[in-house]
C-alpha cells in the first residue's frame, strides 16, 4: 500500500450548522448502523483497492497487475472526523478500529483523534471511547458564549461545552484539542477572552483558531449575503487572532501551523501529515484520498457509497472518483504552500530529499521576491512566513498556484 495515516469521514450530525458546508447529513442518523458496516467493509478492501501496484502505476511505475503483494502499512495516526463521529456508539467504534487493525498495524504510539460535538457526549460515553483506543479529543467548542454559539447554530450551549471538557479530564484524556472561532458578527473581545481563559484554566494542550468564512449555500451565507466583512471589520478579526495567538504563546503553545497552536509535544500528528503533503488513506462517504499523486474522493451520496459497498465484489470505480494526477511540478508546488503553513515553513533538507533539487534551483525567484517584500525569512533550516506573512499568507501562497 503506501501510507502510514488514515482519516475515516462519519457524515452524520443532529443539526446542521449554520456556518457548514461540509458532507454531512442531517436527517439520516438512522442509517448510522447500515453505514458503519459498509465503512469496516470498505476498509477491508483496502489491500485490494490500494496495493503496492496501485501506488505505483499512478505515478508511471510497474504495471499493477505484474507488482508483489502489498505490505502491511504501519498507521501513526487514525482521525475520525466528520459530520459528528461522537454519534457513534462505543461498539460501533470499536467494530471500525476492529477493521483498521485487520488491514494495518498500528504503531504503539498511534495517535487515534475522535472528533465529539459537546452536545453528544457525556463522561460514560467519552470513558467507553478510551477504553476503544482513542487518545486524543477534538471538541468542537468554538466559543463560550451563548450568543455566539446561537449565532452559529450550534446544537450546544455553554454550559454544555463547559462541561465537556471537564468530562474528557473525568474519562482519562490528556491530549485534547478545542476549536475556537473568530470574527464572528456579534463576538464581544471579552467573550473571547472568557473562552480562551477557561481553557487555560483548564490546562488543554491543543486550540485550533478558525476565522469565520461565509460558504456558499449556508444559511450564514445567506444572513450575511455573503459578504462578512460588512459586519466584521478584518482588522477587528486580526486584532482577536493577534491576541489569542499572543496569549497562548506567553502560556507555552507553539504557533506550529496558522491555525493550530499546542503544547511542544501537542501538535496534531494527523494534520502535520497534511501539511507535509505525505500519503494518506481515507474512508468513508465523501471522504478525499491522496495516494502517490493521484488526489481523489469516494461517493458522495449515502445510497451511491451504501449501494457500492453492498455489491457481492464492490467495485473501486464504484467508490472512488480520482480528481487529479499531480505531476512532479505540482507536487513541489503543493510541498512549499502547505509547508509555508507551518511555523517550521519549508525545511530544504526535507525537499531535496523528496525531488533531489534544492529548493531555491525550483523557487528561487519566487523567494527572492517573497523575501523582498516582507512575508517570507530564511532560517537556518530553509524558508517561513514573517509575522507579516501570516497575516498576508495566501499572498505567498498564490507563487505556488
Amino acid at each position: 500500500m503506501g501510507a502510514h495515516a488514515a482519516y475515516i469521514h462519519i457524515p452524520f450530525c443532529v443539526r446542521k450548522c449554520a456556518y457548514c458546508d461540509f458532507l454531512s447529513f442531517p436527517s439520516c442518523v438512522a442509517k448510522l448502523p447500515e453505514y458503519v458496516e459498509a465503512l469496516c467493509r470498505e476498509i477491508e478492501l483496502a489491500p485490494e483497492f490500494w496495493g503496492a501496484g496501485e501506488t505505483a502505476a499512478c505515478c508511471g511505475g510497474v504495471d499493477a497487475a505484474q507488482a508483489s503483494p502489498p505490505a502491511r502499512d504501519v498507521l501513526t495516526s487514525v482521525y475520525f472526523g466528520g459530520g459528528t463521529p461522537s454519534l457513534l456508539s462505543t461498539s460501533q467504534l470499536e467494530k471500525i478500529l476492529g477493521s483498521i487493525r485487520k488491514v494495518f498495524t498500528l504503531s504503539e504510539d498511534c495517535e487515534i483523534t475522535l472528533e465529539a460535538n459537546p452536545g453528544t457526549i457525556d463522561e460514560e460515553k467519552l470513558r467507553g471511547f478510551r477504553e476503544a483506543g482513542v487518545n486524543r479529543l477534538s471538541l468542537g467548542i468554538q466559543s463560550l458564549d451563548d450568543s455566539v454559539l446561537t449565532t452559529l447554530g450550534r446544537i450546544h450551549d455553554e454550559e454544555t461545552a463547559r462541561r465537556a471538557i471537564l468530562d474528557a479530564k473525568k474519562a482519562g484524556f490528556r491530549n485534547i484539542s478545542c476549536d475556537m472561532m473568530l470574527g464572528i458578527p456579534g463576538q464581544s473581545r471579552a467573550a473571547v477572552e472568557s473562552t480562551l481563559s477557561f481553557f487555560l484554566e483548564q490546562e488543554i494542550p491543543h486550540v485550533s483558531l478558525y476565522s469565520l468564512i461565509l460558504e456558499e449555500g449556508t444559511p450564514m451565507y445567506a444572513r450575511y449575503d455573503g459578504d462578512i466583512e460588512k459586519f466584521v471589520s478584518q482588522e477587528e478579526d486580526r486584532a482577536l487572532y493577534h491576541y489569542v495567538v499572543e496569549t497562548l504563546k506567553e502560556n507555552g503553545f507553539d504557533h506550529y501551523e496558522i491555525s493550530n497552536m499546542g503544547r511542544p509535544g501537542f501538535e496534531s500528528r494527523h494534520n502535520l501529515m497534511y501539511w507535509r503533503a505525505e500519503n494518506y488513506y481515507a474512508f468513508g462517504c465523501g471522504a478525499h484520498y491522496y495516494m502517490g499523486c493521484e488526489r481523489g474522493r469516494h461517493a458522495e451520496t449515502l445510497d451511491e457509497y451504501l449501494t457500492a459497498l453492498a455489491a457481492a465484489e464492490p467495485q473501486k470505480a464504484a467508490i472512488y472518483t480520482p480528481e487529479e494526477k499531480l505531476t512532479t511540478e505540482d507536487q513541489k508546488k503543493e510541498f512549499m504552500m502547505l509547508a509555508f503553513r507551518t511555523g517550521k515553513g519549508v525545511e530544504g533538507q526535507a525537499f531535496e530529499a523528496r525531488f533531489g533539487m534544492m529548493v531555491e534551483s525550483a523557487f528561487g525567484e519566487e523567494l527572492e521576491k517573497e523575501i523582498r517584500e516582507g512575508l517570507v525569512e530564511k532560517t537556518a533550516e530553509g524558508y517561513r512566513l514573517t509575522e507579516k506573512g501570516f497575516d498576508l499568507a495566501n499572498q505567498v501562497f498564490s507563487d505556488y498556484v
